[in-house]
């Protein structure tokens, strides 16, 4: 039956007839996923595509067993965590350029607690300020656009880091006063989260070529998140940053093993520069517009990992298929807009089956287990939307924002977590709305009064 399925993967059958066959027996979706994983990792490595590849497939484990190096590296994290402000300032000496010269290039760090490599010597922020006003004087979309890229992909200064620190949709903007509200019921539930401002030395090297980057400067990274999150090697973390979880390949948010756990900085770090590759015009091996904006954040997030209570079927390389809510609010007026199903139909299949890569075994595979799942997709959305509306009236008047956000509800068992924000304006399905949303103004202008 293996081979079977592996026929199917590559010609054979309709998708909507594999989806049907999933639903006979267990056996027939096992073997199912064997097929599929077998295909994809063959297509994946084969592709030279870096949207293809995963934090796991990229993470060094190199033993830095050097007593200098070692001693080095704990100055440094110990650095980076006064500059997190999670540790005391101390009379400690600073490392300096000298030292890290001192040490074989291949090895040296490329970052302490104030010092930074750049790809172009100089600061950015005048030119991003310069984009800034004139789009905002002329309304000229040609400076917004290049702003906005700018903040994605130049390098950073300290002005310029506090410009991305002003992006709203960036959780720790929105998750406090969502969480404060969600204490006061006892309906929907907020995973345990740690929400951490990534110093401008490890941001920094998020503008790099990841590949470029040491195995010393990587264990700087990994050491410095094991502290800056207290990490627990016996959990399980979802990870993601300011703005972004890569969910759209799990294995780069799910963090399971303790050696995963030991990894999670180079993990985070991978899943910003892919984010931030995204911003650029074109990479090789990938024929998309420049989109910008995914993770303008200098924000990292570990957050409790919700285990799956349905056992069920899973897309993007393992993420459950819960049934989740998108709701979209008006915190001015206190009033729900509107619930879709997170999962459209219509924009789930035309995702899977008609864009440029639908016929990898990933698009197929996600295709033929959404058809599979639709059904009992928006049978429970159906069921119990009235009930997740119900609540959040109560619970929209106690949340401390302004203006018009989506909300995102994944209902696990009987459980309703709250899980994601963004600005009404910036999030998919807007479309499935009976209105129009107001854009919101931007300022991206940082008060740098105390700084």
């Amino acid at each position: 039956m293996f081979d079977q399925m592996i026929q199917m993967f590559k010609k054979s059958i309709s998708k909507e007839q594999i989806a049907e066959l999933l639903n006979t027996t267990p056996e027939a979706l096992n073997e199912f996923e064997k097929a599929y994983n077998a295909v994809a990792d063959e297509e994946n490595k084969a592709s030279g595509n870096f949207f293809k590849l995963n934090s796991r497939d990229v993470a060094q484990h190199a033993d830095m067993s050097s007593d200098d190096i070692a001693l080095l590296q704990d100055r440094i994290v110990n650095e980076l965590l006064v500059a997190s402000n999670l540790l005391p300032c101390n009379d400690e000496p600073a490392v300096t350029n000298e030292e890290i010269k001192a040490l074989p290039e291949e090895l040296r760090p490329q970052l302490t607690g104030s010092l930074v490599k750049k790809d172009i010597a100089g600061d950015s922020y005048p030119i991003l300020l310069l984009n800034y006003m004139k789009w905002k004087e002329t309304g000229d979309r040609h400076a917004y656009h290049a702003f906005r890229q700018g903040l994605d992909l130049l390098d950073l200064d300290p002005v310029a880091y506090e410009i991305i620190g002003t992006n709203p949709n960036s959780m720790g903007h929105w998750f406090p006063a969502l969480k404060a509200a969600s204490d006061l019921q006892d309906f929907f539930k907020v995973p345990e989260t740690k929400i951490v401002k990534v110093p401008l030395p490890i941001l920094q090297l998020t503008k790099l070529d990841y590949f470029s980057l040491t195995p010393t400067t990587l264990h700087i990274v990994d050491a410095w998140a094991r502290k800056a999150f207290e990490l627990d090697e016996g959990k399980t973390y979802f990870i993601k940053t300011g703005t972004y979880s890569s969910k759209f390949d799990f294995r780069n948010a799910k963090v399971t093993s303790p050696e995963e756990v030991r990894e999670i900085g180079q993990y985070l770090l991978f899943i910003h520069a892919q984010a931030i590759a995204m911003a650029h015009y074109d990479l090789s091996g990938r024929n998309q517009p420049c989109i910008y904006g995914v993770s303008t954040t200098n924000e990292w997030v570990v957050r409790e990992y919700i285990e799956d209570k349905e056992n069920l079927p899973c897309i993007y390389h393992g993420m459950p298929l819960h049934t989740e809510y998108r709701a979209f609010v008006d915190f001015d007026t206190d009033e729900i807009i509107g619930i879709v199903p997170y999962w459209d139909a219509e924009s789930m299949k035309k995702r899977f089956s008609q864009c440029e890569d639908a016929d990898t075994a990933d698009m197929k595979h996600d295709y033929i287990i959404y058809c599979k799942e639709e059904e009992r997709l928006q049978k429970t959305f159906d069921a119990n939307v009235n009930t997740v509306e119900e609540h959040l009236r109560q619970l929209i008047p106690d949340v401390d924002l302004k203006g018009q956000w989506s909300l995102d509800i994944m209902q696990n068992g009987d459980d309703f977590w709250l899980i994601d924000m963004a600005l009404a304006a910036n999030s998919a399905l807007v479309d499935k709305l009976p209105v129009k949303l107001t854009a919101p103004e931007e300022n991206w202008l940082p008060d740098l009064s105390e700084k």
